[in-house]
């Protein structure tokens, strides 16, 4: 599971939901092609899956990437990012950057348009941006990317251009626009926006919503008045399917054309020769982690050497060996070991349970009773981990740390939840830990996950982690403006935050996929995946004699 913090992205849970060389900025990838094929035709249906349902179709109240998989095709961002993750037209045709880095201006594509054939106006820029910055809204994937935002300087030029302006400069501030998904005001602008666009949509995307099913399914059409380049397939049908098992036997029958795999099955199907006929394997690192989250508020993990403690009983490789085959690697801190900002002088926490169980009674955790479970003031260290029901890692992870944590006296209790149940309970602090994923964003800073400032619901600081240092440190990180300068501060705070643990920093579990042969031109970014960058899903086409899911 992951929550996306990329916009998100991902994730809630991905960056997120988010990739991927220390010490240097990232080398372009070139990208891989399923099929070389240089005749694309048009039409077809594309029937893609989601591990979980979205929770709305309104981006600025984004909250997975799951949200973000569907909001790619009904709205256009600012501006896309492209294979390398480098920032390229969207509904801005092109920008510009003042000298002192505080205002944007953005000049529309003056054909664009939205959904119902009205023109997209600067006005619906400042309309969105509003929206984003008003605490009332809650746009917690976004607005910590928009911080800065100066509204009293923002101005609308004319109905193609505006000013964006903000209160400072910051590195990241250009790649946040891929993240403006702007909506039409003259529609949003009116009854309730936290409630009433949840299942409806108008963008100024290439496809227009057609249909939601809570739970089954969303519908998405190409828009025949589009006003970029259109892409290839007609019409996309995202169906939930939360179990792994049931979305890899529905592809292998041929009722979906993509999923995600787990890594039992990947080692199990990747190499059979029956399979390969009509199934693409693909596997790669992205722009994501996997952790548990310690909600600081609670008395158990207030103190940081309870949460290093448990992460001491966390045997991160053999959990790669055996749990995901080889095909992960252990990460410690914020960053993924590909990206510029990772610091590879930070170790991974070692397994150390002996060790453990003396940081423990450090802080005053003892067997007063001789029950077999440490207690402190008469309360035993006992506490739920909450797992995402659609998992196929999480349990076994979870199952492994339970049985290490009970023999140095700790009780762990699992609760295996759905995704709508975990992520409300994480986003109002009423949980003690979580087993989560982040799917990050293509520029590393991490504001909105550790900064004192971004405790839900305006951020996404889930663990209500505040230090000064790392504060300072993730201020300092966004405004510097030197490539070197800022590789020295995030490699700092990578130490800073490897010591405090908010998180218990797991694996980098690498992606694989299955993708139906008869998509082609399916393509791979460098940190994003198959999906969400451009033209990445805009560029896939069918085979007019493998079209098998058209409707008649």
């Amino acid at each position: 599971m992951s929550i996306v913090q990329r916009r998100f992205v991902p994730a809630l849970l991905t960056i997120a939901v988010a990739l991927l060389s220390c010490g240097k900025e990232p080398s372009s990838v070139a990208p891989r092609a399923a099929v070389q094929d240089t005749t694309p035709q048009e039409g077809g249906t594309l029937i893609r899956r989601l591990d979980s349902d979205i929770r709305t179709l309104n981006p600025i109240l984004a909250e997975s990437k799951y949200d973000r998989y569907v909001s790619f095709y009904l709205f256009t961002p600012m501006l896309y990012l492209d294979v390398d993750l480098r920032p390229v037209p969207g509904l801005a045709d092109k920008w510009e950057i003042s000298a002192d880095g505080k205002e944007y201006t953005f000049h529309l594509n003056p054909a664009a348009t939205f959904s119902d054939r009205t023109p997209v106006r600067a006005s619906d820029v400042l309309f969105t941006l509003r929206k984003i910055a008003d605490p009332q809204t809650e746009a917690a994937q976004i607005s910590g990317g928009f911080e800065q935002l100066d509204l009293k300087r923002t101005r609308v030029v004319d109905d193609h251009t505006i000013v964006v302006a903000f209160r400072e400069a910051l590195a990241p501030q250009l790649i946040r626009f891929n993240d403006l998904l702007v909506v039409p005001e003259h529609v949003y602008g009116k009854g309730d926006l936290r409630n009433d666009y949840n299942s409806t949509a108008v963008g100024s995307g290439p496809y227009r919503l057609v249909s939601r099913e809570n739970g089954k399914q969303i519908v998405v059409e190409r828009r025949d008045d589009f006003w970029r380049k259109k892409p290839y397939i007609d019409r996309v049908v995202f169906k939930v399917i939360v179990d792994d098992t049931t979305a890899w036997n529905a592809l292998k029958r041929g009722d979906i054309d993509e999923t995600m795999m787990g890594s039992d099955v990947w080692l199990r199907e990747h190499t059979n020769p029956i399979l390969l006929k009509k199934i693409d394997f693909r596997r790669f690192y992205t722009l994501n982690y996997n952790f548990i989250a310690w909600n600081g508020r609670s008395p158990i993990f207030s103190d940081k050497r309870v949460r290093r403690a448990m992460a001491m009983c966390m045997d991160l490789q053999s959990i790669i060996a055996n749990l995901f085959h080889g095909t992960a690697r252990a990460v410690s801190g914020p960053f993924t070991p590909d990206q510029w900002a990772y610091n590879p002088e930070v170790p991974v926490v070692p397994f150390d349970p002996p060790g453990a169980r003396q940081l423990l009674e450090s802080a005053g955790w003892h067997d007063t009773n001789g029950d077999g479970v440490l207690d402190r003031d008469g309360k035993p260290l006992r506490f739920d981990l909450m797992i995402y029901s659609g998992t196929t890692s999480g349990i076994p992870f979870a199952q492994l740390l339970q049985s290490e944590l009970k023999k140095i006296g700790v009780q762990l209790d699992i609760a295996v939840v759905d995704w709508a149940s975990l992520s409300h309970r994480v986003l109002s602090g009423q949980y003690q830990a979580s087993f989560m994923g982040w799917d990050l964003d293509a520029d590393p800073d991490p504001f909105s996950l550790f900064h004192s400032s971004q405790f839900p619901p305006h951020g996404q600081n889930l663990v209500y982690y505040a230090s000064p240092e790392a504060d300072r440190l993730v201020e300092e990180g966004r405004r510097e403006l030197d490539f070197n300068k800022r590789v020295d501060i995030y490699h700092r705070l990578h130490a800073v935050l490897g010591e405090d643990q908010p998180y218990a920093w797991t694996t980098q579990v690498s992606v694989k996929w299955g993708v139906s042969k008869r998509l082609h031109n399916v393509q791979e970014s460098r940190g994003f995946g198959l999906f969400t960058w451009y033209p990445g899903e805009f560029g896939w086409w069918i085979p007019r004699d493998e079209r098998v899911h058209d409707v008649k």
